[in-house]
């Protein structure tokens, strides 16, 4: 780009050859020079530019979906082995092989699966799971310890084996639905101590260690996070766990360990709509929702999806007393124009897909965010916002709202409920 808007300046029209009739050439140095600047200070501007726009449509971290393996603390593929009083806070289940033992003096505060109709399902779905974790695209590379670090939400990707020594710290920045994912090519091991912490507001449940081969947690290793292992997990002596020790392969080995099953709290929901604009739209989705003082039973419904700020939908008069009113069309607009979303579900958001034209231009955990429409970018015509939301406990819901694009600059379109 740079050297293309070089090569269009003016200054490259100039000649460093004397003219042919004898006649001195006046020297253009100066006009040259500035243009040339000019040229510069634009390509560089228009690279920062650039630069600006793809940084703000990355792609935050999505939490995998584990579906009916959300329930089990403990789930191993080929045996659950224990020695010692470990506690296990969740179900425990083993598929295919029914091989679990040690239990008692294991405590399982929960159900115990053996290569059940149940253990199968969940391993199935801890298989989808560890493919999804392992398919998002990673905003950084870890190619030393991560002991004494500390970290934002996001992916990281460790090429080949990870090792943990000492604290980790994981910093949601307020966000309680702040997702952090660990892509391991190889195996994770931590040293003995080492620990995981979580600070401003970073939650168990949104962690997740997709791991190539097997993670060993070294003793007294206070863990946090889910491990989706391809081949197998061992805890020794002393560990504990915040999460979840899911090996697809392999074997679960466990030594005098406490187990919990983490589980996300509910985050805060909806308020009203803030944001420029004189009104707000239609505030009620498509799908399934839940409503906020839902409690008891598995939850079987879809997030509950709020929008405000969009263009919202005049209906024409009827022409004549008694005739039957057309249907409400579309408010037009040609301006830019920012949206608000609001979730809410018992269970916890887990993905948040957001589409303009059946074009996803968003992707987030959050419960509230904003969506800036450019609408001078767009055809003019019609257009639709669709927001499909995932919750934690697998159910989806579909939300569409439509606005239209004016053919010439008009006043500022009435907003309606």
């Amino acid at each position: 780009m740079l050297g293309f808007l070089a090569s269009r300046t003016p200054s490259s029209k100039a000649s460093a050859f004397p003219r042919s009739d004898g006649a001195r050439t006046r020297p253009r140095c100066g006009r040259g020079s500035g243009l040339d600047r000019l040229g510069l200070s634009v390509s560089l501007a228009l690279a920062s530019l650039l630069m600006l726009v793809f940084a703000g449509t990355a792609a935050a971290a999505t939490a995998p979906l584990l579906r009916t393996s959300d329930s089990f603390a403990i789930l191993g593929g080929s045996a659950v082995t224990n020695t010692g009083p470990s506690v296990i806070n969740g179900n425990l289940g083993v598929n295919p092989t029914p091989a679990i033992s040690g239990f008692p003096p294991g405590i399982v505060n929960g159900v115990i699966h053996s290569a059940n109709a149940v253990a199968l399902q969940a391993q199935t779905d801890l298989t989808t799971a560890y493919n999804d974790a392992a398919g998002q695209p990673f905003d950084a590379t870890v190619t030393s310890d991560l002991g004494g670090q500390m970290l934002t939400p996001g992916t990281y990707r460790s090429s080949s084996s990870q090792q943990l020594t000492g604290p980790l710290t994981l910093d949601a920045e307020g966000d309680p639905n702040a997702v952090f994912i660990f892509q391991i090519g190889s195996d994770l091991t931590t040293a003995s101590g080492s620990s995981v912490n979580l600070i401003n507001g970073a939650q168990a449940c949104n962690v997740y260690w997709q791991v190539g081969s097997s993670a060993t947690l070294g003793a007294s290793t206070a863990f946090v996070g889910n491990i989706l292992a391809l081949t197998s997990i061992t805890a020794t002596t002393g560990a504990t766990v915040n999460g979840r020790l899911l090996a697809r392969n392999g074997a679960v080995t466990l030594d005098t360990n406490v187990v919990t099953r983490s589980q996300c709290a509910a985050g805060p929901g909806p308020g009203p709509g803030p944001g420029p604009g004189s009104g707000t739209g239609s505030d009620t989705g498509t799908g399934p929702s839940t409503g906020p003082g839902s409690s008891g039973g598995p939850d079987r419904s879809g997030p509950q999806v709020r929008i405000f700020q969009l263009p919202g939908l005049r209906q024409p008069p009827a022409r004549r007393r008694g005739a039957r009113r057309p249907p409400a069309r579309t408010v037009c607009t040609s301006r830019n124009f920012t949206a608000s979303v609001r979730l809410r579900d018992r269970s916890g958001i887990r993905r948040v897909d957001v589409y303009l034209d059946g074009r996803r231009v968003r992707r987030t955990a959050r419960t509230r965010f904003s969506l800036r429409i450019r609408v001078r970018g767009l055809r003019v015509g019609r257009h639709r916002i669709t927001v499909i939301a995932r919750d934690r406990a697998g159910n989806r819901s579909v939300t569409r709202r439509r606005f239209g694009r004016c053919a010439l600059r008009l006043a500022a379109p009435r907003f309606t409920g």
